[in-house]
């Protein structure tokens, strides 16, 4: 009798059978095995992930190789048929992914056929204990993954298997999970006025804030939640997704001075109600009414609250319901803004939240967290080149953080900032590892100093600390584009390509509009030797962001003439010759420094630094990953190249690996 299939089991067997029935297109890839499994590339990555600990892209290439042994056991055609058979486009490539998988190269199956050391090789190498058709007729696709992901793993028998999925699936939901992690749902606005969903907005996340200082629970950030606003998807559902316990929902309802507040805590592994309460009072209440279902929902967790914690929570940062109401304003538009894929509109978002800040201010003077939003407004225009000048921005940006810690010495959004200045333009990176450090300290769930935190370790390293941050952003922001594009630069400075490429597609699925996600693209699969595409997402880059097809002939015969090394002499020579109001195509002295890095050559590299460290306008956010970057380990130990490293203060963080 057939043992019915568990959830992740169903899950993978249908994709499998998607990929099968799409096996001879070499196009199938991620993007269109999430379009026909009815999900988003994010929803399919992490849905996997979690089933399968598989990458999407590793899932189907080994899907394909699966099918390609068993063909090639059957003897079904040539090494070259079987290649295109199962939707590899070249051969070529093919025997590389085939040789790194089964541990032998596919014209060494027939050879190998004779011998009984066939099978047993081909299971120690994979990890599988029979062919593909043999594993999909036990319904066995969940292992499927977890073999074709575990080379070395040997399963002695179905039944010995079906036990260790057991356990595998209570440790997921039961164990994986942090015990106290949740995430609070946008809260409903049940007010007729439809204007009125920045105060149910404010009302949420001044408690998600709260809860955010309590280190006994892990919350994750208010751009996630906001992913699910208006999503059908069930609680459980939601929590399973973003792999938490808890889930708070919340409705607000406004009416003449007074405010009445609805929450539920659902605890998501029974799909129970534990907290369902209603919180009444006066408008000049409001801040005190957040912080009291704080403290409930930490009671009914049974999280101990520290005296520190308490005073956090009870801490009252304005007594003007005028102020505080102009503050909401402002922080909805900003809120607004990181989910916003536009440039223009998330410019005119902050903008405009820049006026209600300082309407915030004028009604209270001591308003310590609206001089912090204003600080953290301005540097994000300044930062992202909205406004101009760029020095003045970032002045404004210091300035107000400084009064909001005058005020308040323990806001972490103000010492976020104030060492987001001292990276840019001061480069003060010792001062600003103490802001950041104590933004974290002050708010261990704050993601925005996490980010912040990580970048600057790009510079002064280790990488391996840099990651860590990375990781816990990637933990509170899984739906924030930003954060999956950091997270790729930081795999490409690790060697990870194929994780960066991966990181890649989440970024773009969430936000189709980031440069600095194209030639991550472009950079990536150079590294993988993957040629045709980087000259693919190189064309791409003119498509998207100049409207013209103008160069894809030259790009073309660059690559058909000299591979990836005629990509970047083609890359080189139209920096100097013909460059175009794009980064890495400016002209710039450090895109073509950077390019002659790849290409290995030393002085060339050497030369265009030293003119980039001249330049009136260097893009430091790359310029001082050199220190870091693992395209320049070779000129390390070049004198010219610590010279420079020296007269721009990068000497001491000089940490790569020379070769």
């Amino acid at each position: 009798m057939t043992e019915p299939l568990s959830m992740d089991q169903a899950f993978i067997r249908k994709l499998a059978d998607i990929v099968l029935a799409n096996l001879a297109n070499e196009n199938f890839g991620v993007e269109e095995l999430a379009k026909e499994a009815g999900m988003s590339r994010v929803s399919l990555h992490r849905r996997l992930k979690s089933a399968a600990q598989q990458d999407t892209s590793q899932f189907i290439r080994e899907i394909r190789l699966q099918r390609a042994m068993e063909t090639l056991q059957n003897n079904e055609g040539t090494v070259a048929e079987i290649a295109f058979r199962v939707g590899f486009g070249s051969p070529t490539y093919f025997n590389k992914c085939f040789h790194e998988y089964f541990g032998f190269p596919p014209g060494e199956v027939r050879k190998r056929e004779t011998s009984e050391s066939l099978n047993n090789l081909a299971d120690e190498q994979s990890g599988k204990s029979g062919t593909y058709k043999e594993l999909k007729s036990k319904h066995d696709f969940k292992s499927v993954s977890k073999r074709l992901h575990r080379k070395n793993l040997l399963i002695a028998s179905f039944s010995i298997l079906s036990g260790m999925l057991l356990v595998y699936f209570l440790y997921v939901l039961f164990m994986r999970n942090p015990e106290k992690s949740m995430v609070v749902l946008p809260f409903k606005n049940l007010s007729d006025n439809i204007e009125n969903q920045y105060f149910a907005d404010g009302i949420m996340e001044d408690i998600l804030n709260h809860l955010f200082r309590i280190r006994g629970i892990s919350v994750r950030s208010r751009t996630t939640a906001e992913h699910f606003r208006g999503n059908p998807m069930t609680s459980p559902q939601i929590a399973r997704e973003l792999n938490v316990n808890y889930v708070l929902e919340g409705s607000v309802l406004r009416y003449e001075n007074k405010v009445r507040i609805f929450v539920q805590l659902i605890d998501a592994r029974n799909d129970q109600h534990i907290l369902s309460e209603k919180y009444e009072g006066e408008l000049t209440d409001i801040l005190e009414l957040s912080g009291d279902i704080a403290k409930k929902i930490a009671i009914e967790l049974k999280s101990v609250l520290s005296l520190e914690e308490i005073r956090q929570i009870e801490k009252m940062p304005t007594n003007s319901p005028e102020a505080y109401d102009y503050y909401l304003q402002a922080r909805f538009l900003v809120n607004k803004t990181y989910s916003e894929q536009r440039a223009d509109i998330s410019k005119a978002g902050l903008m405009t939240s820049l006026q209600y800040y300082e309407k915030a201010i004028a009604a209270d003077e001591n308003f310590a967290e609206a001089y912090a939003g204003l600080a953290d407004a301005w540097y994000n225009l300044s930062a992202w080149g909205w406004y101009q000048p760029y020095y003045e921005g970032i002045r404004k940006a210091r300035d107000f953080s400084a009064q909001a810690l005058e005020i308040d010495t323990a806001c972490a959004e103000a010492h976020a900032v104030k060492g987001a200045c001292l990276i840019y333009p001061e480069r003060k990176f010792g001062a600003a590892t103490r802001e950041l450090l104590t933004s974290i300290r002050l708010n261990p769930n704050f993601s925005v100093a996490h980010q912040w935190y990580a970048q600057l370790l790009m510079i002064t390293g280790p990488i391996e600390e840099a990651r860590v941050h990375m990781d816990r952003v990637l933990e509170l922001e899984p739906y924030f584009w930003l954060a999956h594009n950091l997270n790729s630069w930081i795999c490409y400075f690790e060697g990870k390509h194929k994780k960066g490429i991966d990181a890649c597609l989440i970024g773009r699925d969430l936000n189709q509009y980031s440069l600095d996600n194209d030639w991550l693209f472009v950079i990536h699969f150079v590294k993988l030797g993957e040629g045709e595409n980087a000259a693919r997402e190189l064309k791409n880059i003119f498509n998207r962001y100049l409207k013209t097809n103008e160069y894809e002939n030259e790009i073309s015969d660059a690559y058909k003439k000299s591979g990836i090394k005629g990509l970047f002499t083609w890359l080189i020579d139209f920096n100097i010759r013909k460059p175009v109001p794009l980064e890495g195509m400016n002209g710039h002295p450090f895109y073509i420094a950077w390019w002659y890095a790849i290409l290995g050559n030393k002085n060339e590299s050497v030369s265009w630094l030293k003119k980039a460290s001249e330049s009136q306008h260097i893009p430091y956010h790359y310029f001082d990953l050199i220190t870091t970057n693992p395209d320049f380990d070779f000129v390390r130990d070049d004198p010219g190249f610590i010279k420079i490293l020296q007269e721009v203060g990068l000497s001491q963080y000089n940490k790569g690996k020379a070769k």
